[in-house]
């Protein structure tokens, strides 16, 4: 019997013509290699490149560019540098905790040729949260941007820290290591302290995604693609890693700003954009005379993932940029489950699209059986991606082989997943299931509101109800009983807020997450004054 991850990389490419020409045969014999391979050190997909492209842009950045053998010999300096002289071996866990840019990608390419483990930190973690995980990952050495050196030595003083920009002498023996490492992503941490999710990255892991991927965005090789999403996020390295497999340019900054990236993406003529919603409505909130002296006219691709992508926001982007719009669906546990196109968003701006080939998504009850189209339940998603547990041995739900994602959603008539916010923010008001995604849809829509959370919180009398977090655009004046008046037509008599507390921004991760616990002790702070 085919397996049904190589025969949609065989139909991908044959139909798609991203692979180069070549008979039937043989596109299925390379899938079925690719689909047997256990396992495999990612920093193959950096030689091959290498090999194929030596001269085409890798990468532009804030410090220029580097053409694919520049990145590859950068890369294995920094592997030589860490055998040679910090002597890191196989088997070693080493750390990477830089911006995006050059530094990220020959640290993580480099620490992969060496035969280390690599541990992705947040660049906007805490020093206790930074102890806390050098120390769980029995971390060797850290390759970090020399802005976080301090921190570091805070977190732990004997953790070495290497610049993989700096010190890196390029060894001409140097043989890199063919070790299946394994690669741990970090939860995003913003309800709790962060969490490793370890992966031992191959082929026959990504054949479906990537086939998924190419078969409805329709990326080529060679494209121009600009990176905003924080590299060390899995939505990040996951559009890093597919854009060196399809020796694409990837241009990024190491912090992003919204006019920055929208003249990039036009300078350089960018086909495609990996952004997380709020850098979306950033970009789109830019004026119209920033807009209009920087003309996307290539620009073919806008993937949205990381966080929820609201429909207002959709329907704004769509309607600004044409039916380019893409929204991706997944977490570090359970990689990317699910892909909405431009149609999927026109006839239902909120939903997260169909699954990738390969993954196979269920919507269970309480009880772990099946429920029929639009009722909500528990999203369980399956497949080769799926994790096998944290690094401290804890893990999720598991039903028929398939992952429980922590969120709770419906699959609508036309088979499209539509979430409805994470089982763990849902609060009981009054003996309702409420999620405060749904209100801050509403309140999103509204046309002066930039930004909103909203957060359950205690109630005497129901038990919980919820409290809405809002930002105001400029020169405007929003009131609690305009808001209130707004939502009436919008949510259901239980889900209005009771409470509402207007701020100047909403604290949000690098990947545009709500920080939930940090609003939750404002929302004590505000109450009890």
């Amino acid at each position: 019997m085919i397996d049904m991850d190589v025969a949609t990389t065989c139909l991908s490419a044959a139909f798609t013509s991203r692979l180069p020409l070549a008979s039937p045969g043989e596109i299925y014999r390379f899938a079925k290699t690719l689909g047997n391979t256990r396992g495999a050190n990612p920093a193959s997909l950096l030689r091959i490149a290498a090999a194929r492209w030596p001269d085409r842009t890798a990468i532009v950045d804030d410090h220029g560019s580097l053409t694919y053998i520049q990145l590859l010999n950068r890369a294995q300096a920094v592997a030589a540098n860490l055998r040679q002289e910090h002597g890191i071996h196989d088997g070693a866990a080493v750390a990477v905790m830089c911006r995006n840019g050059r530094g990220f990608i020959q640290a993580v390419f480099g620490a992969a040729m060496a035969g280390s483990d690599v541990v992705l930190l947040n660049t906007d973690f805490t020093a206790p949260t930074l102890a806390a995980t050098l120390s769980s990952h029995a971390i060797g050495a850290v390759l970090a941007d020399d802005e976080f050196a301090e921190i570091l030595a805070v977190a732990d003083s004997r953790v070495v820290v290497v610049n993989p920009e700096q010190g890196a002498r390029q060894s001409n023996t140097f043989q890199p290591s063919q070790r299946e490492i394994s690669l741990v992503l970090l939860t995003s941490g913003t309800t709790g302290t962060p969490k490793g999710v370890p992966r031992k990255p191959s082929p026959s892991q990504v054949l479906g995604v990537t086939a998924s991927i190419l078969q409805r965005t329709k990326l080529r090789t060679g494209d121009r693609a600009v990176v905003a999403v924080p590299f060390f996020h899995a939505f990040g390295l996951g559009s890093l890693f597919l854009a060196v497999t399809l020796g694409a340019t990837i241009i990024t900054r190491r912090r992003f700003d919204a006019e920055t990236t929208l003249a990039l993406a036009s300078i350089h003529r960018a086909r495609a954009m990996m952004v997380v919603p709020v850098m979306l409505a950033r970009i789109l909130d830019l004026p119209e005379n920033v807009q209009d002296r920087n003309p996307l006219s290539c620009l073919s691709i806008i993937l949205s993932g990381g966080a929820p992508l609201e429909p207002a926001l959709a329907t704004r982007a769509l309607s600004t940029y044409g039916p380019v719009l893409f929204n991706g669906y997944g977490s570090s546990e359970v990689g990317i489950g699910a892909i909405a196109t431009p149609a999927d968003l026109q006839r239902a701006p909120g939903t997260v699209g169909r699954p990738v080939a390969g993954s196979p998504m269920q919507v269970l009850d309480d009880d772990d059986n099946p429920l029929g189209p639009n009722t909500v339940g528990r999203i369980f998603v399956g497949g080769r991606l799926a994790f096998e547990g944290y690094s401290n041995g804890a893990t999720k739900p598991v039903v028929a082989n398939l992952t429980a994602t922590g969120d709770m959603g419906f699959i609508d008539n036309h088979g499209c997943l539509h979430v409805v916010g994470r089982d763990d923010d849902m609060i009981l008001s009054g003996g309702e299931n409420v999620y405060p995604q749904g209100v801050e849809n509403a309140l999103a829509s509204h046309p002066d509101v930039l930004d909103n959370a909203v957060i359950g919180v205690p109630d005497r009398e129901f038990g919980q109800r919820l409290a809405a977090f809002v930002v105001a655009r400029p020169e405007k004046e929003l009131t609690e009983n305009s808001l209130r008046d707004y939502l009436k037509g919008a949510v259901s008599r239980f889900e209005q807020p009771r409470d509402f507390w207007f701020m100047d921004e909403i604290p949000r991760n690098p990947t545009g997450k709500a920080l939930k616990k940090e609003l939750a002790e404002r929302y004590e702070w505000f109450a009890g004054r």
